[in-house]
Order: structure tokens, then C-alpha cells, then sequence
């Protein structure tokens, strides 16, 4: 009787020992490394009518990649506005320009919101241009980097854009 209350100690002991060698293996398997964005200060333009903003995404480490990324960009102001909004990207490097962006946006009184997962192979840096080709008005764009999959985010990474008149 004693003999196999001991066996059954020990069947519990390596037990809840295994449990515990598995379960901390497993959390740190899921844990990301941080993603340790920078987002440079808007430069602006103006040629005839069309506002420019331009600003570039970088990453502290020049190796990290971006892919699958979720840029978020949100449009308003203060009074009612109209424009043709149309933002692209780049990568150092490369000379073609992707698409992010190109509508007529109307603010009445709702904020807009465009979510868009850059699905490229990016490493280091991407340059972003916002054009706006503004009717009457005056836009505000707020720019995010969201939670990704790849990498943690302990702080926010925001910008906003306000076009100088």
C-alpha cells in the first residue's frame, strides 16, 4: 500500500513537472520581438492645387521586414472638406510605386478609415506620399501602424498629417 501511494506521488510529480517544461516552452515559442518603428517628420509641397506629404517608415533594425504590415489611415478635419486622396509607397531601392490609396473622399461628419496589409517583401524603410487634391476644405490624415503578427508593438506609431494652407 505504501510502495504504491509512492509510485503514485511520483507519477503525479513528473507529471505536473512535464506539464510546466511544456507549457513555458510553448509562451516562449509565441513571444514577438519588438518592432521598434520610426516614422520620419512630414515633408510638404505644394505644385498648383495638389498638396503633397512626404514621410518615410523606417525600422531601428535595417534587416526587420515588413510584410503583412497593417498601415491604417484615418480622414478628417474640423470643417467639412472634398478631395482627391491618392497615397503611395516605395521601398529604398525600387522604383516602382504601389498603390495604397486613390478615392474622392467627402467628410461631412464621420472619420473615414482605410486599413491597408502591405503585402511586399520590404526591408528597412518605405517612403510614403500623400497627394491631395483638395476641392474646398481642408483634410486631416491620421496615419497608424497596427498590430501585426510579426512583431509586438509596445508603443503607439502614429502620425498626422495637416496640410499648411
Amino acid at each position: 500500500m505504501l510502495l504504491n501511494f509512492i509510485l503514485l506521488l511520483i507519477i503525479i510529480i513528473t507529471v505536473s513537472l512535464l506539464y510546466k517544461h511544456l507549457k513555458k516552452t510553448d509562451i516562449d515559442q509565441h513571444i514577438l520581438p519588438e518592432c521598434n518603428f520610426f516614422i520620419s517628420n512630414p515633408e510638404f509641397e505644394i505644385d498648383n492645387n495638389i498638396k503633397i506629404a512626404k514621410y518615410s517608415v523606417n525600422t531601428k533594425n535595417k534587416n526587420r521586414y515588413f510584410i503583412d504590415f497593417p498601415l491604417g489611415f484615418k480622414f478628417y478635419s474640423d470643417h467639412k472638406f472634398r478631395a482627391k486622396i491618392k497615397i503611395t509607397y516605395t521601398t529604398t531601392g525600387d522604383d516602382e510605386i504601389e498603390i495604397i490609396y486613390d478615392k474622392i473622399v467627402v467628410f461631412e461628419d464621420n472619420v473615414k478609415e482605410h486599413i491597408y496589409y502591405i503585402n511586399d517583401v520590404i526591408i528597412g524603410s518605405i517612403d510614403i506620399e500623400i497627394y491631395a487634391n483638395i476641392d474646398y476644405g481642408n483634410p486631416v490624415i491620421g496615419f497608424e501602424i497596427l498590430q501585426s503578427n510579426v512583431c509586438h508593438m509596445s508603443k503607439e506609431h502614429k502620425l498626422e498629417i495637416k496640410f499648411p494652407d
